[in-house]
């Protein structure tokens, strides 16, 4: 057998689920394509302006913001090439007395009536990753983020990130049904995914998505690589866990046909971090696996 036969695909398939057959390329291209800051942020492009027109000379819907400062001249560039703010990166840090940054309500004022849904990371130095004693402390939170958050029409999600307070999508799944807001969900990120199941991953897959998809607001994707004892003791897994979309023995186009297929709507964000390669030579790579998966989806 040739090269490619080498090459281990990480089907979802195996779990015996089936998928039903037809979904029309249009799903695919309703779902907007966006990009994490750390895709178009480095000393190169270092503004709004240039990252804004990095992102729209490859065909991307948007991006993500890291933080609220600069907000404003963010969505003044995205507007003026008629892109649009998808997320914004943002910390509740559960030892502070004010748990998040108190321009808050004046960031959901200004993406009032935008796609912008602002995802929160959740740290602690005091409790330990997925301690669900805790919940006491993050539920009324997040209550009150959402609450204000909703007087601007504004949806807001839990970002799992591994070895954070919300760990991963388990716990995300937990905090937002306390929560119990309709505009409370989740984002579902493949490389936290990756690093938290492990070994797991294939067999987790599909139960844990038919679980999430009530809470997914928005989904991330990129290349990687199926998780191995050799790659879950590296001290740099993220090198195998997020590469250029296209590349890695992980099938992403299935892992994105998962979540289509129960009815996703939602944007869908490429993770970019420890991407070492020139930002627009990782960025017209991963446009053109996109449009491959494009090209699948219409010959189902």
């Amino acid at each position: 057998m040739g090269h490619s036969a080498k090459i281990v695909l990480f089907s979802f398939l195996l779990v015996g689920v089936c998928f039903t057959s037809h979904v029309s390329a249009q799903k695919l291209q309703d779902h907007p394509f966006f990009v994490f800051n750390n895709g178009v942020n480095d000393q190169k492009y270092n503004t709004p302006e240039k990252q804004v027109r990095l992102l729209k000379s490859f065909g991307y819907d948007g991006m993500e913001m890291k933080g609220i400062d600069g907000l404003q001249e963010t969505i003044q560039a995205l507007n003026k090439h008629g892109l649009e703010l998808y997320t914004i990166y943002i910390n509740i840090n559960l030892d502070d007395e004010l748990p998040y940054d108190k321009r808050l309500r004046e960031v959901f004022s200004m993406i009032k009536g935008t796609f912008a849904m602002p995802w929160f990371y959740l740290t602690s130095k005091k409790f330990k990753p997925s301690s669900e004693e805790n919940d006491l402390i993050a539920v009324p939170i997040l209550r009150e983020i959402a609450d204000m958050a909703k007087e601007y029409g504004v949806k807001v999600m839990i970002y799992p990130h591994v070895n954070f307070w919300v760990d991963n999508v388990e716990d995300a799944l937990r905090v937002a049904a306390k929560v119990n807001r309709d505009n409370l969900g989740i984002t579902f990120n493949l490389c936290h995914f990756l690093a938290d199941k492990g070994m797991e991953a294939q067999s987790a897959f599909i139960p844990l998505v038919e679980k999430a998809m009530p809470y997914v607001f928005a989904i991330s994707l990129n290349g990687a690589d199926v998780p191995t004892e050799e790659i879950l003791a590296s001290p740099n897994q993220w090198k195998f866990f997020i590469q250029p979309l296209g590349q890695g023995n992980f099938n992403t186009y299935e892992y994105f046909q998962a979540f289509v297929e129960r009815g996703f709507t939602g944007p869908v964000g490429l993770q970019c971090y420890n991407i070492t390669e020139e930002k627009s030579e990782h960025l017209k790579k991963s446009m053109i696996a996109w449009k491959n998966f494009q090209r699948q989806m219409a010959e189902r």
